[in-house]
């Protein structure tokens, strides 16, 4: 009885603790208050100028892709970072969620050295029940060795490397967001949104980008796609993946999704490319002359690729010509994620965007660090057999590099 008693004030004090610790959690989050920028920055609807009128706020549009890069999809990177400029002549930029299996890293090595951001998304390419019950190591071996082999193959800094987007949008809780935050990372790109959108029956209106110093407003309903994170993460940002409108109606999260592949009976090549074209301006509009939340253009690289098995360029035309459409409006921005993330740091009118570091650009494109590109063959690795790794280090590693061995050694 006495040991009971003993341990009571022990047991009220961690009650109390408790209570205080879910109080602070789900306290309102007060921009320049509770929460001062660069470091905290809160979820809103609001454009974050305000109270500025909205025709100075610029419209950022967020281009990325996912996947491994190859040889295949790397002519249409480099053809848009080629073709497309922002109002102060640098470069349009984009960011690649890498997996690794299949990432050629010296493609991935020449896209950022032209400018465009390189994240992670996992060094496995495993399906959807893995991720459903990952735990934290297995986060964390995924997010921290992904991100050494893009350090170590393609030379890429690691501090430049800062953002991640799970695999099949498979959101994992508090274990994802605990890893993804050890392992160094700025921000993730996963978490969905429908109901903070600009198009959507009773929509709350389109998400800023925000960090985690305060509960999202997102949970609990709305987390379309694996579980909401429930604690806090001081200066993590998340950068919501807003559900489009499909052609139908319904919400995809994804280009692909939105726009599958089509036939040359139903969809002529010209009247395809319209479709694309008036899906994207569509949504894009939504923002645009909404609240001019960031507008996220995400694809994976087959939905391009899709073209060549009916002999089209419809995909790739329409989706060209939305980018040409908005490159004509002068207070519009088409860059990778990590620029929106500096951008919430320190929010400008569109007029002084140039002036922010993170928006400029050498007049020339700097030299490679990866003159000598080598590819380096392996009999098998987990799950399959012949494999070739293309990389800008030396030497081969002796075995094909995998998880729990990043540096194949």
């Amino acid at each position: 009885m006495k040991s009971n008693l003993r341990s009571l004030p022990f047991l009220l004090l961690l009650g109390a603790a408790l209570l205080l610790g879910s109080a602070l959690a789900q306290e309102e989050c007060i921009q320049e208050g509770n929460c001062k920028r660069p470091d905290c920055v809160c979820a809103s609807t609001s454009n974050p100028i305000a109270p500025l009128p909205l025709e100075f706020a610029p419209q950022f549009v967020v281009v990325t892709v996912n996947d491994a890069i190859t040889v295949t999809n790397f002519r249409f990177y480099k053809e848009l970072v080629s073709t497309f400029r922002n109002p102060n002549g640098c470069r349009m930029s984009m960011t690649a969620f890498l997996t690794h299996l299949n990432t050629d890293y010296t493609l991935a090595n020449e896209l950022w050295r032209l400018g465009s951001e390189i994240g992670v998304r996992s060094v496995t390419s495993s399906p959807v029940p893995y991720w459903k019950q990952a735990n934290y190591s297995e986060w964390y071996s995924e997010f921290s060795e992904a991100k050494k082999m893009i350090h170590n193959f393609a030379r890429i800094p690691e501090e430049e490397i800062v953002g991640t987007r799970a695999l099949h949008m498979e959101v994992g809780g508090d274990e994802m967001y605990r890893a993804l935050r050890d392992a160094g990372y700025k921000y993730d790109s996963s978490w969905t949104a429908l109901d903070y959108t600009n198009w959507y029956e009773n929509a709350k209106g389109a998400l800023y980008p925000y960090t985690l110093d305060f509960q999202s407003p997102q949970v609990p309903h709305d987390c379309p796609v694996g579980r909401c994170p429930q604690n806090t993460y001081n200066g993590l940002f998340v950068t919501p993946v807003l559900n489009l409108k499909s052609i139908s109606g319904d919400p995809c999260n994804m280009v692909d999704a939105c726009q599958s592949s089509y036939n040359e009976t139903d969809c002529p090549e010209q009247k395809c490319e319209d479709r694309v074209f008036q899906f994207l301006k569509e949504n894009f509009e939504y923002n645009y002359h909404g609240n001019r939340a960031p507008f996220g253009l995400h694809t994976l690289p087959a939905w391009f690729e899709s073209d060549k098995n009916v002999k089209s360029t419809a995909h790739w035309k329409g989706y060209k010509r939305f980018l040409q459409y908005v490159q004509d409006l002068d207070d519009v921005w088409i860059v990778s994620q990590n620029k929106v993330v500096e951008y919430m740091k320190n929010p400008v009118p569109v007029g002084d965007i140039a002036q922010l570091e993170a928006f400029q650009c050498p007049t020339i494109d700097p030299d490679t660090n990866c003159p000598a590109p080598m590819g380096c063959e392996y009999d098998s690795y987990p799950g399959s057999g012949k494999i070739t790794i293309r990389i800008c280090s030396r030497p081969c590693p002796t075995t094909y590099p995998w998880l729990g061995n990043p540096t194949g050694i």
